[in-house]
């Protein structure tokens, strides 16, 4: 019974290790979305642009601001699915650390339990 909640523990511990680097992927992946976010941002501040407008010092700008514009919506969408994969394996985490808490707690009691049988033996 000891090696069944050991290895269950084991088991715990490493799905908690796998959960906490996944989040750690997905937070590094957010800034690095949210970083891209604000350069093209300060390129074309605008949400909408005519293809045909025209800045000095940009031959094409429509055009370019119509591509900036379709790239921070793309970056949107994935920083928003990023967004609940990270709520998703944040419950995740949540109930593993859970588990592991219970199996803790039935080891302290099992421990002290023996203890106190121990001390009745010796007594």
């Amino acid at each position: 019974m000891a090696q069944l909640s050991d290895k269950q523990v084991q088991r715990t511990r490493f799905r908690i290790a796998e959960l906490q680097k996944r989040i750690g992927v997905l937070e590094a992946t957010r800034e690095d979305l949210e970083r891209q976010m604000r350069k093209l941002s300060d390129s074309v501040p605008e949400d909408e642009v005519d293809a045909n407008e025209q800045r000095d010092g940009y031959v094409a700008y429509g055009s370019y601001a119509q591509s900036v514009i379709a790239r921070k919506g793309n970056l949107r969408r994935s920083l928003d699915d990023i967004i609940d994969q990270t709520s998703n394996l944040s419950g995740d985490l949540r109930q593993e650390l859970d588990a592991l808490d219970s199996f803790e707690r039935v080891r302290a009691r099992r421990m002290a339990q023996q203890a106190e049988r121990e001390q009745r033996r010796a007594s």
